[in-house]
């Protein structure tokens, strides 16, 4: 992977990693499209490593309060981690080889459109975090660990879908993967599977920090404004036409 290739995923990956447009998704369609057939799982693992920093950097209050103030929302984060956690251990294999299938990706995109239209609209539920609500939302991010279903776009709908406001559900979304993004790079460290580091990680987390403070702070914005499901739309005709041109 080049100097170039570094720094346009870690833009991609800046964006599409909270804006809810799925940023696997997105990488695998860009590698396909800049000729890259191989995967790149250090350099990924990088790029979400950059963009947990843009979450620390925009969440950071609320990090602090789960070990203060607000010690119950730290334990709903541990209900909805566990769920992620036996989602991948059930169907991770499965999830992590679908990464070579861009039509599948196509596919994906367009589920994730009709979860964010549907998210926005629907409502099934009251206002105020629970362990079901937890779990569920758990359930959702490790759905998400198909390329092509939005982590974020999956776990802020689901906690809408089940009646938490908008402000609510992007905050727990977000604290919630945490843990997710921490647990993978562990996991692929005691793999061994970062020896393929080199400085092009370094280029790709930098930048994906930088794009993701921004897209993060833009998705809030989106979201108190009630426009999520805006997003919706494109994913189903992106989706449409990788299922066409791909």
């Amino acid at each position: 992977m080049s100097f170039f290739e570094a720094i346009i995923s870690g833009i991609v990956q800046g964006v599409t990693e909270f804006l809810p447009i799925s940023s696997s998704g997105h990488l695998v369609i860009l590698h396909r499209l800049i000729g890259l057939k191989e995967t790149h799982l250090v350099f990924d693992i990088f790029l979400h490593l950059g963009t947990l920093a843009a979450i620390f950097i925009v969440f950071w209050n609320d990090i602090l309060d789960i070990f203060t103030s607000k010690k119950r929302v730290g334990f709903f984060v541990i209900i909805g981690s566990a769920a992620t956690v036996l989602f991948v251990l059930l169907f991770g294999s499965a999830a992590e080889s679908a990464f070579s299938n861009v039509k599948l990706v196509g596919a994906m995109l367009i589920v994730t459109g009709a979860w964010l239209i549907l998210g926005n609209f629907i409502r099934f539920g009251t206002e105020g975090m629970s362990v079901p609500k937890a779990f569920l939302i758990g359930l959702a991010q490790g759905i998400a660990t198909l390329p092509g279903i939005s982590r974020s776009g999956a776990t802020i709908s689901t906690g809408l879908f089940l009646g938490l406001d908008g402000k609510a559900a992007a905050r727990f979304s977000f604290l919630l993967s945490i843990p997710a993004i921490i647990g993978a790079f562990l996991l692929k460290a005691r793999a061994g599977s970062l020896a393929g580091f080199n400085i092009n990680c370094v280029f790709g987390l930098v930048v994906s920090c930088i794009v993701g403070v921004l897209s993060l702070k833009l998705l809030l914005r989106l979201i108190y404004r009630n426009r999520f499901h805006l997003f919706g739309i494109y994913c189903i005709a992106a989706g449409i036409l990788v299922l066409l041109l791909l």
